[in-house]
């Protein structure tokens, strides 16, 4: 399942990059482990009790959100997410009706919207089988087959 980043720094989707940044930096230093022993040996036994986020979950949703293309990225993996957990697939396609663009390595269909239905082929090698399209809230499944590396494989004891 996708970690929902905006939710671990405490900020909305749609927030500024240096928005994200100061919170970020605020995170850490709430949150960094030396920080965490001072505060628990200043503060009263309640005050402690305040919800750790590990320090590795904080860096992480940094460094995607902190890049503009990785960004937009997740926030369509999240969108996806999102409307898949309560959406109803509308469609199917066959990945071989949709274009494919070697150069950035994405397929794309067409949607009844003008909009478009795109998906990676690193979120198809993920299993990632559904897709919400760009400009409305219809979902199709892409139907596909994994093809494997090997084009002979007898249990990967092939002998010449």
């Amino acid at each position: 399942m996708l970690k929902d980043y905006y939710a671990i720094l405490g900020v909305s989707q749609d927030a500024s990059l240096p928005e994200i940044k100061l919170q970020y930096q605020k995170l850490l230093l709430i949150h960094h482990p030396d920080k965490q022993q001072q505060n628990q040996s200043q503060q009263a036994p309640s005050a402690a009790l305040k919800e750790v986020i590990p320090l590795q979950d904080i860096k992480e949703a940094w460094e995607c959100l902190r890049q503009t293309n990785q960004r937009a990225f997740y926030d369509s993996s999240l969108k996806a997410m999102r409307l898949r957990a309560n959406g109803q697939v509308n469609d199917d396609i066959d990945l071989d009706d949709m274009d494919h663009n070697e150069e950035s390595s994405m397929y794309s269909a067409p949607c009844r919207c003008s909009g478009e239905y795109v998906i990676s082929e690193d979120e198809l090698e993920l299993g990632v089988d559904t897709v919400v399209c760009s400009t409305c809230s219809l979902i199709v499944r892409i139907h596909y087959e994994v093809e494997t590396d090997h084009e002979d494989d007898n249990d990967g004891n092939n002998s010449n």
